[in-house]
């Protein structure tokens, strides 16, 4: 009898040791799925026109164009309305304190709407545009959307430069979505490249 206690007990006690870390793998895995998000890599080019009739910022500042995939295939739309401008357009002598960077140096913010077949893609961002050269970069922040996009996050940039008439622009999104569903993350890629 003693000679089987002791059995049984390291019977009961190896099974505790395998039911408790399955137990805890489990319940972690329940609470990384509740919160989990499916990012991937985004890549795509985007010709937009500056438009006034209906614009509606409060600096007179509106895009809008295509989005496409890096092919050229057009895949939707893009509308923006900046909500701030700064630099020599409203008089300031620089974008930055000492006024080092030169009054043809513009900032701006605003929220970027990409709209799909798969839903719209909204972000705020902020930028960064040399009227000399012609050149701007910004860097979005994904405030969420709808089909596809609810409740999307991330981050991406874009670059490019103006027409040399000045009535828009060509340029190159890069960056990163996160989206709700695995379902979401394969669609898209209808959308997104690679």
């Amino acid at each position: 009898m003693n000679r089987k206690s002791p059995r049984t007990l390291i019977v009961l006690s190896s099974a505790a040791l395998l039911v408790g870390p399955i137990t805890f793998f489990a319940s972690a895995a329940t609470a990384e799925e509740e919160d989990s998000q499916y990012c991937r890599t985004i890549s795509a080019t985007l010709s937009a026109s500056f438009y006034e009739e209906g614009c509606t910022s409060p600096v007179g500042l509106c895009t809008a164009g295509d989005l496409m995939r890096p092919n050229g295939q057009v895949v939707g739309s893009t509308d923006y309305v900046a909500s701030g401008i700064g630099g020599g357009i409203v008089g300031d002598d620089s974008i930055v304190t000492p006024p080092v960077e030169p009054g043809t140096t513009w900032s701006y913010a605003g929220l970027l709407t990409l709209s799909t077949a798969v839903g719209d893609l909204m972000s705020t961002d902020v930028g960064v545009f040399d009227t000399a050269g012609g050149a701007f970069t910004e860097f979005n922040r994904v405030t969420g959307g709808t089909g596809i996009f609810a409740g999307a996050t991330g981050t991406f940039y874009i670059n490019g430069f103006s027409f040399p008439d000045g009535t828009g622009f060509d340029a190159d999104i890069t960056g990163e979505v996160c989206v709700q569903t695995p379902s979401a993350a394969g669609q898209l890629r209808r959308v997104f490249a690679p």
